[in-house]
């Protein structure tokens, strides 16, 4: 599994009496790896935490794949799916008063981590990429073959 891009993405910062933190990188493999933590707890399930990263990864890859090219006003977005093929990530987050989704905190409840995390990752991934072309460049390649080779695979069907 080699590196697609050189820097490895990182933001840590507090919204909301919350504190975020993200890493991403992105691989040459076709699955993801995706850990959510919240206040240390890995949780395996995922839970807001999660929804707000992907929410965001997907809105900045679509609005920063338009804004320079790599795919045209009339093109369909990018997937969830798509953005997150060769994902590396963990999402931490540490909350005052935590809830959790059934007895084995496998899964985050909290709704107000899910805006704080899509907030701080959106703007401070959209940041990174203006800031390291060279890595956008890699990343934006990367989901957009995912996006070709999904819609060949759905008109071969």
């Amino acid at each position: 599994m080699q590196p697609k891009h050189d820097t490895i993405f990182y933001v840590s910062k507090e919204d909301s009496d919350i504190v975020i933190e993200v890493a991403v990188q992105y691989t040459d493999d076709l699955s993801s790896r995706e850990l959510g933590f919240a206040n240390t707890i890995h949780t395996t399930e995922g839970g807001t935490h999660i929804t707000g990263f992907r929410t965001a990864l997907t809105r900045v890859l679509n609005d920063y794949g338009r804004k320079n090219g790599y795919f045209g006003k009339d093109e369909e977005n990018l997937t969830g799916d798509d953005v997150r093929e060769g994902l590396a990530a963990v999402v931490a987050v540490k909350l005052r008063e935590t809830q959790f989704e059934g007895q084995t905190k496998a899964k985050l409840g909290n709704p107000e981590a899910k805006g704080a995390v899509e907030k701080v990752f959106g703007e401070s991934f959209t940041l990174y990429l203006e800031e390291h072309p060279q890595d956008a460049r890699a990343i934006l390649d990367k989901v957009v073959l995912a996006a070709k080779a999904r819609r060949a695979a759905k008109a071969a069907k």
